[in-house]
């Protein structure tokens, strides 16, 4: 009986140590599985920051193929997707106007990209069409510009430059001039204003998941109300080559519709910007 206990226990204590050995096996398996899936990620996410980069050059191909440079609409797309990318990697590589080195850029870029340690890679991936990123790179600054031409109660807004009698005694009028000033007026909202209003809803819907639906409604409503803004202050004009300017009572109207459509927008632009205390 002795001799069977002792190898009873002979037999217990070999399974033991098998299954111990097996289960120290097996965590040590997991622990070099979980290393290499964590790699593997960690590559997946370096990979999508090089095929980010990879558009970018294309682009910048495409947009220079025919002429050698890039023109100037298309540079303000392509500054904003660049400086995007370059901030999600927390780059000092910012591009603030062409500077005639793109190529430059790209390259430098490329090469801060290719440096990133894995965590890095995971965090810039993360971080990628982040809120703030998208509004500083592609829309903040052009909804500023837009903002202070539709600002009717500046001196330097379109319609205030149209020299008026304050008391629109019509017969003092040199409707000559009010009419060709007011014809270059209405092509100076009608130009880069629109231009960048239109960039600016572009970015919108290319990054519109970087916001959350209320964001997004926020700075769309932003859009159309300065939109209407300048579009009322055209109206205006349009009235001034009519010769109607003394017609006070609509003029009156439409100031007050202007600038209130104006304020809105501001008001709904520094909301955000407060949000995430962005300062442009």
């Amino acid at each position: 009986m002795k001799k069977l206990r002792r190898i009873g226990l002979g037999l217990v204590a070999s399974l033991l140590s098998i299954s111990l050995v097996a289960c120290g096996s097996t965590k040590e398996e997991q622990k070099q599985e979980s290393a290499k899936q964590e790699q593997k990620q960690m590559g997946k996410e370096q990979k999508k920051l090089e095929q980010k980069l990879s558009k970018l050059e294309s682009e910048y191909e495409e947009y220079t193929k025919e002429k050698g440079y890039m023109e100037s609409d298309d540079y303000l797309v392509f500054e904003a997707d660049f400086n995007i990318l370059a901030k999600s990697i927390e780059s000092k590589n910012i591009l603030q106007g062409d500077d005639g080195e793109l190529d430059k850029h790209l390259k430098d870029l490329k090469t801060e990209i290719d440096n990133l340690s894995n965590n890095q890679a995971i965090k810039a991936q993360k971080r990628y069409g982040s809120a703030v990123d998208v509004y500083e790179a592609a829309i903040g600054t052009h909804m500023h510009i837009v903002l202070t031409k539709a600002d009717i109660t500046q001196h330097f807004n379109a319609v205030n430059t149209i020299e008026l009698d304050k008391d629109f005694n019509a017969d003092s009028y040199d409707y000559e001039k009010i009419d060709a000033d007011a014809t270059e007026a209405i092509k100076s909202i009608q130009g880069m204003p629109m231009k960048r209003i239109k960039l600016v809803k572009e970015a919108l819907e290319k990054y519109k998941d970087s916001f959350s639906t209320e964001e997004y409604n926020q700075l769309n409503s932003a859009v159309t109300s300065v939109t209407s803004s300048l579009n009322k202050q055209v109206e205006m004009l349009e009235v001034l080559q009519k010769e109607s300017g003394k017609d006070k009572s609509t003029l009156e109207e439409n100031t007050k519709a202007a600038e209130t459509q104006f304020l809105d927008a501001k008001e709904k632009v520094s909301t955000f910007e407060s949000k995430y205390d962005i300062q442009m």
